[in-house]
């Protein structure tokens, strides 16, 4: 369950995608039922990431920085 608050059918694959100047594998979920492109989860690319949004310039601008673990 997700976002819209119903069951969806999700296909799981592992992707590759590069960010801040590297290759991070993770577990993406794809449906033909979501009204969105793509959404990044909380596990796998969230986890890694703080992702900070400012809406309030045109367009809005965006921060990404890498969460250090310890």
């Amino acid at each position: 369950m997700g976002i819209s608050g119903k069951t969806t059918r999700l296909y799981l694959h592992s992707v590759s995608i590069y960010v801040m100047g590297g290759i991070i594998m993770l577990t993406a979920g794809f449906s033909d039922e979501l009204r969105l492109a793509g959404l990044l989860g909380r596990r796998g690319f969230l986890s890694r990431f703080k992702f900070t949004l400012d809406p309030s310039t045109n367009p809005p601008q965006f921060e990404l920085s890498s969460i250090s673990r310890t």
